[in-house]
């Protein structure tokens, strides 16, 4: 098993699940000037978001009919998140996706809402109880509207940084420090080399610090 097999599986499925969510080009693709004043206080189309959750529907379904994890719907909302409950739209559905591997994490996938559809976003956190990873979109404005493709490919690589393993998230007095496949994000005043020793100490299970973080699901 490896990425391009699991990216394969998700296009597959991605065909049948996002059949009736059509993509869209970037709507600024070109242009030189900032956009309209107009548009960052307009969201022209808040249902077309609803193909968010179409991909997620083809994440898994391919990671379950490959074998790597089962979903089931969260018994207690109010319990699922670590700390303090992310911002988001209301959440009408949660579920668990468990890897079988158990020295990997979960991923937890909530479907919101904003703008009037109550399933156009999706909030992901990783492990039980889960830390918030993103939610998208993290607006939808038409302003800062990019196009489909580049809100697909978010989505993605968030969910393959918990997949492959490489996501890592260690809370501190200093603030949150984040791996993931392709770098690190954190909060607070860290320097490079600083963030860069958390995320080892943690992935080394030497961290005095809470951490979240896991094994490749296969």
């Amino acid at each position: 098993m490896n990425v391009d097999t699991v990216r394969a599986a998700v296009e597959a499925e991605f065909r049948v699940t996002g059949a009736n969510t059509p993509s869209w080009p970037d709507p600024h693709a070109g242009a030189e000037d900032e956009p309209d004043e107009a548009e960052y206080s307009r969201v022209s189309d808040p249902a077309k978001y609803r193909i968010l959750g179409a991909r997620v529907e083809a994440w898994l379904r391919a990671l379950t009919g490959l074998g790597l994890a089962t979903v089931s719907t969260v018994d207690d909302m109010s319990a699922m998140w670590r700390g303090k409950k992310p911002d988001s739209g209301p959440i009408s559905q949660a579920r668990w996706v468990r890897p079988h591997r158990t020295d990997a994490i979960a991923l937890l996938v909530c479907t919101s809402g904003f703008k009037g559809p109550t399933d156009n976003g999706v909030l992901l956190g990783a492990g039980t109880p889960a830390v918030e990873i993103v939610l998208l979109p993290d607006c939808g404005c038409d302003a800062c509207d990019s196009g489909s493709a580049e809100l697909l490919e978010e989505l993605d690589d968030h969910i393959l940084d918990v997949v492959t393993g490489a996501f890592t998230h260690v809370a501190t007095p200093r603030g949150t420090v984040q791996g993931e496949r392709d770098g690190w994000s954190a909060s607070g005043p860290w320097g490079f080399a600083e963030a860069e020793q958390v995320l080892a100490d943690a992935r080394a299970k030497r961290s005095a610090y809470p951490v979240v973080s896991g094994t490749a699901w296969w």
